[in-house]
């Protein structure tokens, strides 16, 4: 059986991260989003609290799909910051699946920075995502990469305009846009 792990802030998830979603879920038995506890490659804490993370998450996902999707909170739980912690914890947990990892190109450029990083290379299929402007160096690893996806688009990007009043409902899932805006997130 198969699981996609897909982690990262989701400070907040956008349509971008529903699209990735949304194509790999016909690929899955089981899609696992991780909301990151803090990246140790960011300087901080994501603004939003891990539970309005979750429910924003939880607000995007196609209701279709929500019998293949786990949100879990293994990262905000242990104060975990590292992806290798996240894999270990998931094949001891999950020991029947065969563990994927998706991640952005963005990432992936700098994954030698990753603790442990040869582990991940080496013990799970690797989904690196296109991002328009990232372009990547192949290397030695073996990954599969998708270059189905166009939306230039970030969730610091949209932090920034919702800070500056500017309009981002075209960026988000307009039950996610609603929830910024009644909990009054990212002014």
């Amino acid at each position: 059986m198969n699981l996609y792990l897909f982690g990262g802030s989701f400070d907040p998830p956008h349509l971008g991260h529903k699209e990735i979603i949304e194509y790999f879920i016909g690929l899955t038995d089981l899609f696992i989003i991780c909301p990151s506890y803090r990246s140790p490659l960011k300087e901080n804490f994501p603004q939003a609290s891990f539970n309005h993370r979750k429910n924003m998450l939880k607000l995007m996902i196609n209701k279709e799909y929500e019998n293949k999707i786990l949100i879990t909170d293994y990262e905000s739980k242990n104060k975990s910051s590292f992806s290798v912690d996240t894999i270990q914890y998931l094949e001891k947990k999950f020991n029947d699946f065969k563990i994927n990892m998706i991640i952005g190109a963005d990432q992936y450029n700098k994954i030698e920075l990753w603790k442990n990083h040869e582990y991940i290379l080496n013990n799970i299929d690797l989904h690196v995502i296109s991002r328009p402007g990232d372009s990547i160096d192949r290397g030695t690893a073996n990954f599969n990469y998708v270059d189905k996806f166009s939306m230039d688009i970030s969730s610091s990007y949209i932090r920034k305009k919702i800070k500056g009043s500017k309009d981002v409902n075209k960026l988000l899932d307009i039950r996610v846009y609603e929830y910024i805006l009644t909990n009054k997130l990212y002014n």
